[in-house]
């Protein structure tokens, strides 16, 4: 019985447990007691019992039903009898009475139509909100505070509080958590993107949001008293919380600045005392955007007194505040960490824009206001901080001190730290007071600025070897610290700012275990330096990456990243290095994941680099390599089609290159574009194919060019590029007259309405005034004098032609210095002048070219190139090594060789002191040389023969065929036909040069001038047939001329004593000699 009576109990017990909780919530006080009196108490029949216990859940659960309905009528008859006047537009939208609404449908709903339920279902959804639901919170809040107010207006609802303290700070707290998340991603990485879709920032409509929020919560909380919102919604808490997420808000959106300020005023009247993490936090906001004279106004509010930022300036605002809420002067000190960031951002802003600022009165204005705003944070540092007694730290001091060096005023920047430390070492009894983080601002600030590279490497060796800088208050030694790695980047940066790529080489080398960012700013010195040996100290730093990347454990890790490997292509793009170019894309793709494998855009650098070539007997062999590596990126996977920009770096290769062949099949490949086409006319013009034009022609026929004699001619459209590609063909062949001719036709189908682009460009005209200055007409001067002026005429009538360029002008002063007419260029030069164009040196070049040309003696030919080269830079012109080539070639001319040499000393000289941008090159020591081959000096060739092996031993000298010919020269004038033979055997022996027609006609002439020529014209046969085996293997370049011949009868001549001159021999010796030497025409008529 008992025992029966117990298990009756439990089951009871499990039903009552397993009863839905709204049962209870719902059921009247009364049915909620269950008693056995309730059951059938048979004993013996269990089972029974349970039916009634089903019964009974069954009844309760139709009850709870009921009562639900009850209450939603209730709702509905609340509504109906709001929106009595007005249609009931809800009742249509309302789901059933079993089924809640979702957020996004309830959000949608007008504001005013929300029952009591949507509201509740809104306050239940922000209870709990995660962090990537943090934006989307803040809608939803706004939108409750904003329904809660219009029930507060219509007194809509009974009196219950719906708004609670826990649904303002779950949503606060998750936007603090995603400003804090969004500040750590900042910190780790700026430049990396979120993969994650809740790093969402702040934007305006957000802030907007947040401020109404604080407006909505102060009028219901203190305003109205709304029982709809708890009173404690609105506190200090809340707004110090709303403060710091707008204050975090503004690193990204300047809106959260406005927003931080007016929620701070509002909570100046709910606080005591500031919390110096409020105040920090909004001045922090205010330094990002560089706000500092609110920056300013609110710190002197919070410290209750007017912050002085010099003797007489004082801050704009007056103080409002009460003493009783004054900042505590010992938390202050990272407020004014944030004041002068604020100021040195501000100075920042102010400092003047290269590309705005053209003037130099612009640039002065702007930097003296940048400098007066860095003088007031200053005088906050230096006077008013330790009259108020706040303490002054290294970030303190390195906010100022970043100021300075972000402008590039290392000196100033030097100074003021010096003033610190003298001021710390009264209080403090360290060597130096500020730590290694100051030091590096100030190295910083020399690496922005040209002529601080000496000041930055004093106080960097200062830092290394531990010497004093200074002698402060009471004669204390203030030794600089350690520098750490971040001063080793620095100094770096100070050389790559300098283009000093061998002394950064040379300290990356003392760097025990140097970071990525110290290899990027040694190789991007070397890019920008005129090392010549520089890729392949590039290759050895990459190495370097590489064997620190392998050594784990020992330092921190290198990486040849993405950034790195670019700027070490840059450095091969820039030399046309192709070949090392492509050691470091193997080293890159070796130590790289597959997918930059797969990735095109490192294998264009690689061709980029061999499309820059600069030897010009090197360039066939790079479009061949960079052939070869093409067709490797026809192979990738995973990428699209190679495009036609990837194809044209190929057909300049080939252009460069002189393939023609080559580049006209690779044009068949793709679909070609405008340019595509030029390079391919340019590769023909370079050629050396005797069907070069005809070939041209031929492409310009297929893009609608009309042919020769064509009687209907339709309208064509063909580029202007392509039309000048074809202009510069004929310009590099000297055929003036064809080169017109195009042009003519160009105006002539313009006026017929055949040719559908724009007419003729600059670049047209500088086209066929570079061939009249090549071709040998007697009235070439003239023709190019009439170009000239139908350009000027075209442009002053608006015919659709710009102005004539300086560009254009120099390339008639060309055509003048090609001619000889020295009046005629100086009067252009001077008219020049006159237009205010500013003849640059190439505009002087052409003209003491012309003084090479004229007629005019030694004395006033070598006078006035002087005084033109000073003209030069007294009319703020820079003179370069074009001006001293044509003067050296002046030199040359007259035998002058001393001042020659003289001269090119003088270049080295103003090169090393950086007066000169580049030194003394090959065609300057090729000058001298040939001026000591028309001297009689006899220690001419010996002269001759140590410049000579000074450019040999200098690496950035790559020697080239007129250097061996300078010298060559020399031993051809004089008969020396053994060193002649000599050095012509190490031309031919050489792989990198090849000999031409001149090199041999040189040394056949030594042949014929020497003392002893019993053998000349063996010898010189013997050269001859040389060149025609040469020629055979396809060295065109060799192909005897009539100069040629004209040397080897000479020679023979010269072997056969007694036999007179050449005007001495018959009619029967020339045949026979001309058939002895297989020739047709008599090579001295």
């Amino acid at each position: 019985m008992h025992r029966s009576h117990s298990s009756l109990c439990y089951l009871l017990a499990i039903l009552v447990i397993a009863l839905p909780t709204p049962l209870i919530a719902f059921s009247p006080p009364s049915q909620l007691i269950i008693t056995t009196s309730q059951l059938k108490s048979s004993q013996s029949d269990l089972s029974s019992n349970v039916e009634e216990l089903e019964l009974l859940r069954k009844e309760r659960r139709s009850q709870r039903g009921e009562h639900e309905r009850e209450r939603n009528e209730e709702e509905q008859e609340q509504d109906a009898m709001h929106h009595q006047l007005q249609p009931t537009t809800h009742q249509e939208t309302q789901q059933s009475n079993n089924q809640k609404n979702s957020v996004k449908t309830i959000l949608s709903l007008p504001i005013g139509d929300l029952t009591q339920r949507d509201l509740t279902g809104l306050c239940n959804s922000i209870r709990y909100v995660p962090e990537e639901k943090s934006l989307w919170s803040l809608r939803i809040l706004e939108r409750i505070l904003t329904e809660v107010e219009r029930w507060e207006d219509a007194q809509r609802f009974d009196k219950r509080t719906f708004v609670k303290k826990i649904h303002i700070f779950s949503v606060l707290t998750s936007l603090t958590k995603g400003s804090q998340s969004r500040k750590g991603q900042r910190r780790r990485y700026s430049a990396r993107k979120s993969k994650q879709g809740n790093q969402q920032h702040l934007d305006s409509k957000d802030v907007d949001r947040l401020k109404n929020v604080v407006v909505l919560l102060k009028e219901l909380c203190r305003d109205k008293r709304s029982p709809y919102c708890d009173a404690d919604c609105y506190q200090k808490d809340v707004l110090s919380f709303v403060t710091m997420i707008a204050a975090e808000s503004a690193m990204t959106e300047e809106s959260a600045v406005d927003a931080a300020l007016m929620i701070i005023d509002e909570m100046e009247k709910e606080i005591d005392v500031w919390d110096p993490r409020v105040i920090g936090s909004v001045l922090n906001a205010l330094a990002h955007w560089g706000r500092a004279e609110e920056a300013l106004a609110l710190l002197s509010r919070a410290m209750v007194f007017n912050i002085d930022t010099d003797s007489s300036h004082s801050s704009d605002e007056s103080v409002t505040s009460s003493g009783i809420k004054s900042l505590n002067p010992t938390n202050a000190s990272p407020c004014y960490d944030s004041l002068l960031r604020a100021f040195a951002k501000c100075a920042l802003l102010r400092r003047p824009d290269k590309k705005k600022s053209k003037h130099s009165s612009n640039k002065n204005a702007t930097m003296a206001s940048a400098t007066e705003v860095l003088s007031r944070a200053r005088y906050i540092l230096l006077t008013h901080m330790p009259e108020v007694g706040i303490q002054t730290t290294n970030h303190t001091c390195n906010a100022v001190l970043s100021g300075y060096s972000a402008l590039g005023m290392g000196t100033e920047a030097e100074q003021l730290l010096l003033e610190i430390e003298t001021l710390l070492s009264q209080s403090s009894s360290r060597p130096s007071a500020l730590d290694t983080a100051c030091y590096n601002s100030v190295l910083h600030g020399y690496s922005r600025d040209k002529t601080g590279i000496k000041s930055a490497e004093r106080l960097f060796r200062a830092m290394k070897e531990q010497t004093p800088l200074h002698e402060g208050i009471h004669s204390t030694k203030i030794l600089p610290p350690m520098p750490d790695m971040i001063t080793y980047a620095s100094m770096l940066n100070c050389y790559s700012n300098n283009r000093m790529g061998e002394e950064a080489y040379s300290l990356v080398q003392q760097i025990e275990r140097p970071t990525s960012a110290c290899y990027l700013s040694a190789i991007r010195a070397l890019e920008r330096s005129n090392d010549p040996a520089s890729p392949d100290r590039v290759l050895a730093l990459i190495g370097q990456i590489e064997q620190n990347r392998n050594e784990r454990g020992k330092g921190p890790t290198t990486v040849l990243n993405r950034r790195v490997f670019n700027v070490a292509m840059q450095c091969m793009i820039k030399r046309g290095d192709g070949a090392k170019a492509e050691e470091v894309l193997d080293k890159y793709l070796n130590s790289n994941s597959s997918r930059e494998q797969n990735d095109a855009q490192p294998y264009i650098l690689a061709l980029q680099a061999y499309e820059n070539t600069k030897p010009v007997n090197c360039r066939k062999e790079a479009a061949k390599s960079a052939e070869v590596l093409f067709h490797k990126m026809q192979l990738l996977e995973n990428i699209p089609r190679l495009d036609a920009g990837t194809y044209n770096i190929l057909l300049n290769c080939f252009a460069r290159a002189g393939m023609a062949s080559a580049a006209e099949s690779l044009l068949e490949e793709f679909a070609p574009t405008p340019e595509s086409h030029d390079l391919v006319i340019k590769a023909i013009s370079l050629s050396d194919d005797k069907d070069a034009v005809d070939r041209a022609w031929h492409i310009l026929y297929q893009l609608g060019y009309p042919k020769k004699n064509a009687k209907d001619v339709e309208p064509f459209s063909v580029p202007i590029s392509t039309f000048n590609s074809m202009l510069k063909l004929f310009a590099r062949r000297g055929m003036a007259t064809e080169a017109e001719a195009l042009l003519n036709s160009i105006d002539e189908f313009i006026l017929e309405g055949k040719f559908k682009e724009s007419g003729p460009n600059t670049r047209s005209y500088e086209a066929v005034l570079e061939a009249l200055g090549k071709t040998s007409d007697a009235d070439a001067v003239e023709r190019a004098e009439a170009l000239v002026t139908r350009v000027e005429v075209m442009s002053e009538l608006g015919g659709g032609v710009q102005q004539p360029s300086l560009k254009l002008y120099n390339t008639l002063l060309a055509c003048y210095a090609n001619a000889g007419k020295v009046g005629s260029a100086e009067r252009l030069l001077s008219r020049l002048h006159e237009q205010s164009l500013n003849p640059d040196a190439f505009s002087y070049g052409a003209t003491i070219k012309a003084l090479k040309n004229s007629g005019k003696s030694k004395d006033i030919a070598i006078a006035r190139a002087k005084e033109l080269s000073q003209s030069l830079e007294r009319n703020g012109g820079v003179g370069n090594e074009i001006i001293f080539a044509h003067r050296l070639s002046i030199l040359a001319k007259f035998g002058l060789a001393q001042q020659a040499e003289n001269l090119l000393k003088e270049m080295e000289e103003k090169h090393k002191l950086g007066d000169l941008k580049q030194g003394p090159g090959i065609i300057h020591y090729t000058a001298v040389l040939n001026a000591w081959a028309k001297t009689d000096d006899k220690k001419a060739v010996a002269r001759a023969e140590a410049l000579f092996e000074k450019m040999k031993a200098d690496n950035h000298f790559d020697l080239d065929l007129a250097a061996y010919h300078g010298l060559l020269l020399n031993y051809a004038v004089r008969g020396m036909s053994k060193k002649a033979r000599r050095l012509l055997q190490v031309i031919l022996d050489s792989d990198n040069i090849s000999p031409n027609r001149n090199t041999f006609t040189m040394v056949i002439d030594s042949y014929s001038r020497a003392s002893s020529n019993t053998n000349a014209g063996l010898k010189a046969e013997e050269l001859l047939d040389q060149m025609r085996q040469l020629q055979a293997a396809g060295n065109s370049d060799v192909e005897p001329d009539s100069v040629c011949y004209a040397s080897v009868i000479r020679a023979k001549q010269a072997s056969k004593p007694g036999s007179g001159t050449i005007s001495d021999l018959s009619e029967f010796d020339k045949v026979k000699i001309m058939r002895e030497l297989q020739i047709e025409n008599w090579p001295f008529q």
